[in-house]
């Protein structure tokens, strides 16, 4: 059901547009924007920033261990947005827009950090599937304690996808539009990155998306995902959050709202086997099972939670969970072997969480 199955390569550095970006660097002591919680609009979740000045400028390169890389409008139609090949870089304040790379690429850079940020993959189509599955809004890869932070992020192949980064921590994300193609198609995917955390997001698609699993912890044990919406999927096997051939993990106080194939999902995957997840205070509501958006039907015939362990591992945990106005609203667990016997799950009515919505004030 997941997504992404492989690590990928970034694309050809072209070093004379990244020249200009070099050049364009800021002296250091520039000061970013200092985000901090604010109420208002749209029924969401707002948190605004002070005025950051930005500097135009292309693709940026990263020269040396601890690099600042802050207060930038980049714009780059042929290479990655930003490419960090050092450990300990610091990227804030910047909005980035990319075509034909990833907004932010980064390989060994262990330690790196990502605040406040807008990043938007402007070589989509106005709607459905990606020209490929290689222009993520950020990719890490090999990247040991990571942390993303206040970044909103839009149209990517997907939007945050983080392969062999164990110890990632994300959080206030708001993401939309994820385009794939397959492998692709997540709002946050973890691939092989144990002990990761994901908490105060929004991941929000719609009838221009080309959705796989909205959330996706893949071969990735331990997780935690928390306080987040998963908003609308119209993959024939996408679900809501997935955690796939991970052991261990946990998802508290998430809202899916209207998934098709299913809205929380914990089983094996190949080889990799699955057990000891938790879903606690999850709930699911409008859901469909009919073809969406030129894609298929669901599936799983319209299924709520799918879960299965592998060979003696231990079963998962299904905790204070609830479901209101499904699809099938007698397919609520399957397989129900695979739970704890004490499961709770309510039918009642109740309002979602507001997404998420970042102010950045550029300038």
């Amino acid at each position: 059901m997941s997504g992404g199955r492989q690590s990928l390569e970034p694309p050809r550095l072209n070093r004379r547009r990244l020249l200009a970006g070099l050049l364009a660097l800021p002296a250091s002591g520039v000061v970013g924007a200092a985000v901090h919680p604010a109420q208002g609009g749209s029924g969401g979740k707002w948190f605004g920033g002070a005025v950051s000045f930005l500097r135009p400028s292309g693709p940026v390169l990263t020269r040396a261990d601890g690099q600042i890389i802050e207060n930038l409008d980049i714009y780059a139609p042929h290479d990655n947005g930003i490419t960090a090949l050092h450990q300990g870089v610091i990227v804030r304040s910047c909005r980035i827009r990319h075509a034909m790379g990833s907004g932010i690429y980064a390989r060994g850079a262990a330690g790196i950090r990502l605040q406040d940020l807008e990043i938007d993959h402007v070589g989509v189509p106005p709607s459905g599937t990606g020209p490929s599955q290689n222009r993520n809004n950020i990719e890490l890869e090999s990247c040991l304690d990571a942390i993303i932070i206040r970044v909103k992020a839009s149209r990517g192949s997907s939007n945050i996808y983080v392969v062999d980064c164990p110890g990632t921590q994300m959080s206030f994300l708001e993401l939309h539009d994820a385009r794939g193609p397959f492998p692709r198609g997540q709002n946050v995917q973890f691939n092989r990155s144990p002990d990761t955390s994901l908490e105060e997001f929004s991941a929000e698609n719609g009838p221009t998306s080309f959705t796989e699993d909205n959330i996706s912890a893949f071969h990735s044990d331990r997780c935690t995902i928390r306080r987040g919406l998963v908003f609308y999927n119209n993959s024939p096997t996408g679900v809501g959050v997935m955690l796939e051939g991970s052991f261990n993990c946990r998802v508290d106080d998430v809202d899916a709202v209207k998934q098709g194939n299913g809205a929380f999902s914990a089983v094996p995957q190949g080889k990799v086997g699955s057990g000891g997840c938790s879903f606690n205070r999850c709930r699911s509501r409008d859901t469909y099972n009919e073809p969406r958006d030129g894609r298929d039907a669901p599936t799983s015939n319209g299924l709520s939670f799918h879960t299965r362990i592998s060979e003696g591992a231990e079963k998962h945990s299904i905790r204070d969970c609830c479901v209101y106005a499904l699809a099938n609203p007698r397919n609520i667990i399957w397989q129900r072997a695979a739970v704890h016997a004490g499961w709770s799950i309510e039918r009642k009515a109740f309002d979602p969480r507001p997404p998420l919505r970042l102010a950045f004030n550029w300038q």
